[in-house]
């Protein structure tokens, strides 16, 4: 049982350590959004699209690991949530569960926040290219790609800069 705690807690230290990680990339994100570093946003991306592997991958087996533990314990496992664990384990692996759980919550929390960030920088921008391509195109050459939102206004510049009529 105890070999099962220890796989446990391992597991759950790596997915904190990888969260920590995506947090930090996430960040760095956020810093080249606002310059416009379009490089290392790519190399980013796809950094962060590792990571997120990772985590995945440690997630289902922190999964496996806790259906395991139940299946031993003759508990269902669709009941059992970090808090019940701690709650009935001995005290020493209690007290990593509660030190562990609250970091990867921790940092969770603080990724969603500059997630949610981002997600506006980025949404503003689409907004300034559709109003862009507004201001220069006609209706016919618009992309409905750029028409996400619904909150952009019509223009009152009636002249179109680019002739569309070959």
């Amino acid at each position: 049982m105890n070999i099962l705690l220890d796989e446990l807690i391992e597991t759950i230290d790596r997915l904190s350590v990888v969260c920590d990680e995506l947090l930090v990339t996430a960040q760095s994100k956020q810093r080249c959004l606002m310059s416009g570093n379009i490089e290392e946003l790519e190399t980013l991306i796809y950094q962060e699209k590792n990571q997120a592997e990772i985590a995945q991958l440690l997630e289902e087996k922190r999964q496996n690991i806790v259906v395991r533990y139940c299946k031993k314990r003759n508990v269902q496992g669709e009941n059992i949530t970090m808090k019940s664990l701690i709650n009935e384990i001995d005290s020493s692996h209690s007290k990593i569960f509660c030190n562990l759980s609250d970091k990867l919550i921790q940092s969770v929390k603080q990724l969603e926040e500059v997630n949610q960030i981002n997600t506006t920088l980025i949404q503003y921008s689409l907004e300034i290219t559709e109003d862009m391509i507004k201001i220069f195109c006609p209706t016919a050459l618009q992309y409905s790609i750029y028409r996400h939102t619904g909150k952009m206004q019509e223009n009152e510049i009636p002249m179109v800069l680019i002739d569309t009529e070959i």
